[in-house]
């Protein structure tokens, strides 16, 4: 969560964070990071005017970013449910798409996600522990019939005030960007134009180029089950 004089920009795992991180930490001259991942809800009070925005992913394509840069990482949300790597790409994302369906196995993998997971997260915190800013407390309540990017992504962006949000599809990156500025009324500078001409996309997962690779059909139509509300509500299919 970065805070600059006209905007909040939240940061959701697997959405051009790092590019966009480094984007306007080294161009919007006000920009201050509050916490990386930082949720909406924690927000301090006096942020709370500002705008804010960030980015959606199709959920499809989310699932195989997701699953092969937290492979590379060994990122402990991944240890956990792909059981220490031993499972391949369709079992793994199917128990993250399942994971609050109340079977006995689930209750036991979010079991072991509340031990895993931090309490609270600090600059003391493990750096392995602090992505993708996920605490004890949100697993312990974790909802049933949502799969996980639908629940992270609504987590993010939960909040009891009044904010104004400003949501730009990470497939348009650039073109976004511009946007969601325009909309803050944020300057652009030359060299922010520089950076979103110029630079390549950052913390690149290690995957297949294809969105729909690894996938059997009952497994991108558990997506589209789990994953719908954000699916329609952003115009995402998995072609």
């Amino acid at each position: 969560m970065i805070v600059t004089d006209t905007f909040v920009y939240i940061h959701t795992s697997r959405s051009a964070g790092t590019f966009l991180n480094k984007l306007i930490m080294d161009h919007v001259q006000s920009a201050r990071m509050i916490q990386y991942h930082g949720h909406l809800r924690d927000l301090p009070q006096q942020f709370t005017h500002l705008p804010v925005i960030g980015l959606v992913r199709n959920p499809w394509d989310w699932y195989v970013s997701m699953f092969y840069d937290y492979r590379r990482k060994q990122q402990y949300i991944y240890q956990v449910l792909s059981n220490r790597g031993t499972l391949g790409f369709a079992d793994t994302v199917r128990r993250f798409l399942t994971l609050g369906d109340g079977s006995e196995e689930n209750r036991r993998l979010l079991q072991q996600l509340c031990k895993t997971a931090p309490a609270a997260i600090t600059r003391q915190t493990p750096p392995r522990r602090r992505l993708p800013g996920l605490r004890s407390e949100h697993f312990a309540s974790y909802p049933p019939d949502r799969g996980y990017y639908s629940w992270l992504f609504e987590l993010m962006y939960s909040t009891d005030r009044d904010h104004a949000i400003h949501i730009g599809h990470f497939e348009n990156l650039r073109s976004e960007v511009v946007r969601l500025f325009e909309e803050t009324k944020t300057p652009i500078s030359n060299e922010i134009s520089t950076y979103l001409e110029e630079t390549r996309a950052l913390n690149a997962s290690p995957r297949p180029p294809n969105r729909t690779a690894g996938y059997t059909p009952e497994l991108a139509e558990l997506v589209r089950e789990k994953d719908r509300t954000l699916i329609d509500k952003w115009g995402y299919s998995f072609d």
